[in-house]
């Protein structure tokens, strides 16, 4: 093969990749999650105003199951 026709094929590869590159960079941020994806966020409760300073000094911490091992 020819050093030309190498450079040639060669020059034609990069340009198709910065092609690629370029197009790739215009897209944007990927969609978000589709569900049923395995990805979940965590929302934060609702300020329903259970939570009172009162409860939170009078809470508990719930009971642990016991290791049978």
């Amino acid at each position: 093969m020819k050093r030309s026709t190498i450079l040639l094929i060669a020059g034609a590869a990069a340009v198709a990749a910065g092609v690629v590159a370029v197009r790739s960079a215009a897209a944007g941020p990927p969609p978000p999650p589709v569900h049923g994806t395995g990805e979940s966020r965590v929302q934060p409760a609702p300020d329903d105003g259970y939570w009172t300073p009162q409860r939170m000094r009078d809470a508990r911490p719930a009971p642990m199951p016991e290791d049978d091992g």
